[in-house]
């Protein structure tokens, strides 16, 4: 199955096709594996951080249309749509917007929040906490090149454990192969790619050494395993 979920697509040699979903945002070209995308998810997609500070116009023809956050555009594969990115003035001074810090993270975590320079938010929502890191670059071998990364803290946290981790807009293998075993959560009003990975009775969970950050480490060593890079 390729990456937009059509079977037996296929060249003629029998190679998998790679089918993609192509866009211009300012002069940058990007690739994506789903066609349906929110002016979040593109200002997210071409690194804007902090999205709540851009307006995301798309050109058709001589006209600019405005695309609200939230707003869904469908994007073809002959990568014909145009996105304009215009920084928002920063009316109330270069004061950072405010996030959302609905809990404390220890010492530690914030430290390693912190150290990655990307916007990173506490959200409790239904009873469970998250973690959110927006922006969050990519390794080679996925499209998009930035999402935004979610973690799920189970209550006890940091002695319970941190497990898997989600991504919004979701992850695809750029040679057509598939991710194996995803999961999906509901967030945001958003459907997030959760990665189901888990440790093992060898590889438990210390609570007097793991945190998010030996957590993300684990997240990037399955993003390379994944496409053969570890």
């Amino acid at each position: 199955m390729t990456t937009n979920g059509h079977d037996n697509d296929r060249d003629e040699d029998g190679t998998r096709k790679v089918q993609v979903y192509r866009f211009r945002i300012d002069k940058t070209e990007y690739e994506n594996p789903l066609p349906d995308l929110t002016g979040r998810d593109l200002l997210v997609i071409a690194g804007k951080h902090h999205p709540e500070r851009f307006k995301l116009l798309q050109k058709i023809g001589a006209t600019m249309k405005p695309i609200a956050l939230d707003e869904v555009v469908h994007v073809s594969d002959k990568g014909e749509e145009r996105f304009i990115t215009l920084p928002l003035d920063q009316t109330e001074g270069e004061q950072a917007l405010p996030l959302r810090r609905d809990f404390v993270l220890p010492e530690g975590d914030r430290e390693t929040l912190d150290a990655t320079g990307l916007r990173w938010e506490t959200v409790q929502d239904m009873g469970v906490p998250r973690v959110v890191i927006r922006g969050y670059p990519v390794r080679a071998g996925y499209a998009p090149e930035r999402t935004d990364l979610m973690l799920r803290l189970l209550p006890g946290y940091p002695t319970s454990q941190i497990d898997m981790w989600y991504f919004h807009p979701p992850l695809a293998r750029t040679d057509g192969a598939q991710i194996r075993a995803l999961v999906g959560d509901i967030f945001e009003g958003k459907h997030w790619q959760g990665w189901s990975r888990h440790r093992t009775g060898l590889n438990p969970w210390r609570p007097d050494i793991d945190d998010i950050g030996t957590h993300l480490a684990v997240a990037e060593h399955n993003l390379a395993k994944e496409v053969g890079a570890a």
